[in-house]
């Protein structure tokens, strides 16, 4: 019967560093067979010639970001439909801040105008009805401006 070895004992025999040797080459293998898929694809995937030098750096580039970032499907983190899904998610999200900011922006704006300053008017009529009016032509007019500035970016 064979005596039972301890772990240190297995990492320390011949056989054990032999297969370790043997699996290390095994992934240098690998990791060296995917870059050279990777540098083929960047050069096939180029609007204009780059040099090795520089397919290799950018393919270096692409697989350290999908290790990085595994739920990426696609090999080529630049391709147009990645690309489109990101400036998709970027519009999203800064659509709604840009509004915002438009609006407060159309609010200090009209704040320094006296047009829009409600002291400069007097009314007979009631301090209520002069309210609601007020209200009514400061909204509406805040929402011409808001729609013309639209409208000049589109």
């Amino acid at each position: 019967m064979a005596k039972s070895r301890t772990l240190n004992e297995i990492r320390q025999s011949k056989e054990y560093q032999i297969a370790k040797h043997n699996a290390d080459l095994q992934a240098e293998v690998a990791e060296n067979t995917a870059l050279e898929e990777q540098i083929k694809k960047v050069k096939d995937n180029r609007t204009h010639p780059c040099s090795d030098s520089t397919a290799k750096a950018i393919a270096e580039h692409q697989l350290k970001y999908n290790n990085k970032n595994p739920n990426i499907t696609t090999s080529n983190p630049f391709e147009h439909e990645e690309v489109d899904k990101t400036v998709d998610q970027i519009v999203e999200d800064l659509q709604p801040v840009i509004y915002d900011t438009i609006f407060e922006l159309i609010c200090n704006e009209m704040s320094m105008k006296y047009v829009f300053d409600s002291s400069e008017y007097l009314t007979e009529a009631g301090l209520e009805l002069f309210e609601d009016e007020w209200f009514e032509f400061y909204h509406e007019n805040h929402g011409k401006i808001m729609y013309k500035l639209l409208q000049n970016l589109k």
